[in-house]
């Protein structure tokens, strides 16, 4: 008899069993069941459409969100080094521009524009190994700002506490962020019912495009406006993006403390 607790087949069953409880939520992303934010509100104030500047590859975009009065909270292939040749010879290309844009409505109407310069473990951190396949949950990074102009400007900040588990969340979770089938600057928010968490990372079945990485996820509570999710990408059929656990706050921590604030 075949010994069934060797090293291979156990790490078969791990990889299986991870993919059916990716497939346990059960998804059909509406598009329709967004809507376009049209006049400026809180958390929109707090939200930003961002644009940023990439080497020589040009201008990608994303959103992020304020958490703190100098710290912008957003996924991490938005400002981490990216693989921009995928054959040999490997290029990457690191983020050393950005520009956000918070309160935003369209690209003439938004509460405050800023502009900041990139550097790495000074302003920036992010994850190692980010993009690769299955790490959802390393994919966050957070901006530090100069100073505390646009928290003066939107008047406040997403809060954010570590989640454990769903009952923290209770019945409807939404996503605000800057979608890349509707127009620039335009930011659109939907919410649902339909989510489950998986370790670090909270999946759900609401429609997100391109642009809507860094999206924050909120509910609202005794907190006031609580972020719980950084949105990264799709996820076996579902949408998901890190879950703010006592893991990825304890690591946004250690990050502005590295740049002298505490959060």
């Amino acid at each position: 008899m075949k010994n069934i607790y060797n090293p291979v087949f156990i790490l078969y069953l791990l990889l299986f069993n991870n993919i059916l409880l990716g497939q346990e939520l059960n998804c059909t992303p509406d598009p329709n069941n967004r809507e376009q934010i049209i006049e400026d509100n809180v958390p929109n104030s707090y939200t930003c459409y961002m644009e940023m500047k990439r080497g020589w590859t040009g201008r990608k975009l994303g959103t992020g969100m304020l958490i703190h009065p100098r710290v912008v909270l957003t996924a991490g292939h938005n400002t981490a080094y990216y693989l921009f040749s995928k054959s040999f010879p490997y290029i990457f290309s690191s983020v050393t521009n950005v520009d956000m844009y918070f309160g935003s409505i369209d690209k003439n109407n938004y509460l405050i524009k800023t502009s900041v310069k990139l550097k790495n473990k000074k302003n920036k951190f992010y994850n190692k190994g980010y993009w690769l396949k299955g790490t959802i949950n390393k994919d966050f990074s957070i901006i530090i700002l100069p100073d505390s102009t646009v928290y003066k400007k939107v008047g406040g900040h997403y809060k954010i506490e570590p989640i454990s588990d769903t009952s923290q969340l209770g019945e409807l979770i939404t996503l605000i962020g800057s979608p890349g089938d509707k127009n620039k600057n335009e930011i659109w928010t939907e919410s649902t019912k339909n989510f489950k968490i998986n370790g670090n990372k909270l999946s759900y079945d609401l429609f997100t495009e391109v642009r809507n990485s860094g999206s924050p996820i909120w509910i609202k509570n005794t907190f006031g406006y609580q972020v719980i999710g950084v949105h990264s990408r799709k996820d076996y059929g579902c949408n998901a993006s890190v879950l703010i656990s006592q893991e990825v706050y304890d690591k946004i921590i250690e990050w502005c403390s590295s740049a002298g604030i505490n959060l």
